[in-house]
Protein backbone atom coordinates (compact mmCIF):
# COMPACT_ATOMS: atom_id res chain seq x y z
CA UNK A 1 0.00 0.00 0.00
CA UNK A 2 1.40 3.39 -0.98
CA UNK A 3 1.99 5.93 1.79
CA UNK A 4 -0.07 9.11 1.65
CA UNK A 5 3.08 11.20 2.01
CA UNK A 6 6.82 11.09 2.54
CA UNK A 7 9.21 13.60 4.05
CA UNK A 8 12.61 14.40 2.54
CA UNK A 9 15.07 16.53 4.50
CA UNK A 10 18.38 18.20 3.93
CA UNK A 11 20.96 17.29 6.58
CA UNK A 12 23.29 20.23 7.30
CA UNK A 13 21.44 23.28 8.63
CA UNK A 14 18.15 21.38 8.78
CA UNK A 15 18.75 18.34 10.99
CA UNK A 16 22.17 19.31 12.35
CA UNK A 17 23.92 22.62 12.89
CA UNK A 18 25.43 23.88 9.65
CA UNK A 19 29.20 23.50 9.40
CA UNK A 20 30.89 24.25 6.06
CA UNK A 21 32.50 21.08 4.69
CA UNK A 22 31.94 19.05 7.84
CA UNK A 23 34.97 16.77 8.02
CA UNK A 24 34.67 14.97 11.35
CA UNK A 25 31.78 13.23 13.16
CA UNK A 26 32.55 15.15 16.37
CA UNK A 27 31.44 18.35 14.60
CA UNK A 28 27.84 17.10 14.24
CA UNK A 29 25.37 18.71 16.62
CA UNK A 30 21.73 17.73 16.33
CA UNK A 31 19.37 20.70 16.26
CA UNK A 32 16.74 20.93 19.04
CA UNK A 33 13.63 18.83 18.56
CA UNK A 34 14.91 16.97 15.49
CA UNK A 35 15.28 13.58 17.18
CA UNK A 36 11.74 13.66 18.56
CA UNK A 37 10.23 14.58 15.17
CA UNK A 38 12.22 11.91 13.31
CA UNK A 39 10.98 9.35 15.84
CA UNK A 40 7.45 10.70 15.36
CA UNK A 41 7.68 10.20 11.59
CA UNK A 42 9.00 6.67 12.11
CA UNK A 43 6.26 5.86 14.64
CA UNK A 44 3.59 7.13 12.23
CA UNK A 45 5.16 5.02 9.45
CA UNK A 46 5.73 8.09 7.29
CA UNK A 47 8.68 7.41 5.00
CA UNK A 48 11.54 9.73 5.94
CA UNK A 49 14.57 10.37 3.73
CA UNK A 50 17.75 12.42 4.17
CA UNK A 51 19.45 14.12 1.19
CA UNK A 52 22.84 15.73 1.55
CA UNK A 53 25.16 17.36 -0.95
CA UNK A 54 28.75 16.67 0.05
CA UNK A 55 30.93 18.42 -2.51
CA UNK A 56 33.82 18.32 -0.04
CA UNK A 57 34.41 14.82 -1.44
CA UNK A 58 34.36 16.01 -5.05
CA UNK A 59 36.63 18.93 -4.15
CA UNK A 60 39.14 16.55 -2.52
CA UNK A 61 38.73 18.04 0.98
CA UNK A 62 38.01 14.63 2.51
CA UNK A 63 37.19 11.06 1.38
CA UNK A 64 33.69 9.59 1.13
CA UNK A 65 34.49 7.51 4.23
CA UNK A 66 34.42 10.74 6.25
CA UNK A 67 30.88 11.42 5.04
CA UNK A 68 29.85 7.87 5.96
CA UNK A 69 31.37 8.32 9.45
CA UNK A 70 29.39 11.56 9.84
CA UNK A 71 26.22 9.81 8.66
CA UNK A 72 26.83 7.05 11.21
CA UNK A 73 27.19 9.70 13.92
CA UNK A 74 23.90 11.28 12.79
CA UNK A 75 22.09 7.98 13.29
CA UNK A 76 23.68 7.65 16.73
CA UNK A 77 22.52 11.15 17.68
CA UNK A 78 19.03 10.36 16.40
CA UNK A 79 19.14 7.07 18.35
CA UNK A 80 17.95 5.07 15.35
CA UNK A 81 19.35 2.39 13.09
CA UNK A 82 19.81 3.41 9.44
CA UNK A 83 17.13 0.91 8.40
CA UNK A 84 14.51 2.70 10.49
CA UNK A 85 14.24 5.50 7.95
CA UNK A 86 13.16 4.98 4.37
CA UNK A 87 16.56 5.97 2.96
CA UNK A 88 19.27 8.54 2.51
CA UNK A 89 21.24 9.97 -0.35
CA UNK A 90 24.78 11.33 -0.21
CA UNK A 91 25.69 13.32 -3.34
CA UNK A 92 29.48 13.80 -3.46
CA UNK A 93 29.47 15.49 -6.86
CA UNK A 94 30.81 18.96 -7.53
CA UNK A 95 28.29 21.73 -8.23
CA UNK A 96 27.04 21.76 -11.84
CA UNK A 97 27.73 18.03 -12.27
CA UNK A 98 25.19 16.57 -14.67
CA UNK A 99 23.33 13.30 -14.13
CA UNK A 100 23.99 12.71 -10.46
CA UNK A 101 21.93 13.02 -7.34
CA UNK A 102 23.25 16.42 -6.29
CA UNK A 103 20.49 18.83 -5.30
CA UNK A 104 18.72 20.55 -7.07
CA UNK A 105 18.39 17.36 -9.09
CA UNK A 106 14.96 15.79 -8.52
CA UNK A 107 16.39 12.32 -9.21
CA UNK A 108 16.45 10.98 -5.64
CA UNK A 109 12.94 12.18 -4.81
CA UNK A 110 11.55 10.85 -8.09
CA UNK A 111 13.19 7.43 -7.64
CA UNK A 112 12.13 7.19 -3.99
CA UNK A 113 8.54 8.06 -4.89
CA UNK A 114 8.52 5.50 -7.69
CA UNK A 115 9.77 2.89 -5.21
CA UNK A 116 7.09 3.90 -2.70
CA UNK A 117 4.33 3.94 -5.30
CA UNK A 118 3.51 7.58 -4.60
CA UNK A 119 4.08 10.87 -6.40
CA UNK A 120 6.37 13.77 -5.46
CA UNK A 121 3.29 16.01 -5.37
CA UNK A 122 2.19 14.13 -2.24
CA UNK A 123 5.60 14.57 -0.58
CA UNK A 124 7.52 17.27 1.27
CA UNK A 125 11.12 18.51 0.97
CA UNK A 126 12.53 20.45 3.94
CA UNK A 127 15.79 22.39 3.80
CA UNK A 128 17.67 25.55 4.64
CA UNK A 129 18.92 26.72 1.23
CA UNK A 130 17.53 27.78 -2.12
CA UNK A 131 18.93 24.58 -3.65
CA UNK A 132 16.69 22.59 -1.27
CA UNK A 133 13.64 24.55 -2.44
CA UNK A 134 14.71 24.06 -6.06
CA UNK A 135 14.93 20.31 -5.43
CA UNK A 136 11.32 20.34 -4.25
CA UNK A 137 10.18 22.49 -7.18
CA UNK A 138 12.10 20.39 -9.73
CA UNK A 139 10.50 17.20 -8.44
CA UNK A 140 7.01 18.59 -7.83
CA UNK A 141 7.22 18.05 -4.06
CA UNK A 142 5.92 20.60 -1.57
CA UNK A 143 8.74 22.93 -0.54
CA UNK A 144 9.52 23.79 3.09
CA UNK A 145 12.30 26.04 4.37
CA UNK A 146 13.76 26.40 7.84
CA UNK A 147 15.06 29.74 9.07
CA UNK A 148 17.52 28.27 11.60
CA UNK A 149 20.09 27.08 9.03
CA UNK A 150 22.13 29.21 6.67
CA UNK A 151 20.92 32.83 7.03
CA UNK A 152 20.69 33.66 3.30
CA UNK A 153 17.39 31.85 2.62
CA UNK A 154 15.24 33.50 5.34
CA UNK A 155 16.81 36.87 4.52
CA UNK A 156 15.91 36.52 0.83
CA UNK A 157 12.47 35.10 1.67
CA UNK A 158 11.65 37.99 3.99
CA UNK A 159 12.78 40.45 1.30
CA UNK A 160 10.38 38.81 -1.20
CA UNK A 161 13.25 37.73 -3.47
CA UNK A 162 12.17 34.08 -3.76
CA UNK A 163 9.27 33.66 -6.14
CA UNK A 164 8.52 29.93 -5.96
CA UNK A 165 5.87 28.40 -3.70
CA UNK A 166 7.21 27.33 -0.29
CA UNK A 167 6.48 27.54 3.41
CA UNK A 168 9.05 29.12 5.72
CA UNK A 169 9.14 27.77 9.28
CA UNK A 170 11.38 28.37 12.25
CA UNK A 171 12.91 24.86 12.19
CA UNK A 172 12.50 21.21 11.18
CA UNK A 173 10.19 20.33 14.11
CA UNK A 174 7.83 23.17 13.16
CA UNK A 175 7.77 21.99 9.53
CA UNK A 176 6.96 18.43 10.59
CA UNK A 177 4.25 19.62 12.99
CA UNK A 178 2.59 21.58 10.17
CA UNK A 179 2.90 18.68 7.72
CA UNK A 180 1.33 16.27 10.21
CA UNK A 181 -1.60 18.58 10.97
CA UNK A 182 -2.33 19.50 7.36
Amino acid sequence: MSPKTAVFADRDGTLIEHVDYIDHPDKLKLLPGVKARVHQLIDKKIPFFILTNQSGVGRGYFPIETVHACQKKLFELLEIAPGQIAGWCIAPELPDTEGGYRKPSPRFIEEACQHLGTTPKQCHMIGDTLVDLETAWNSGAQAWAVSNGKPELPKRANAGEITGDFTLCENFPTCVDRILTA
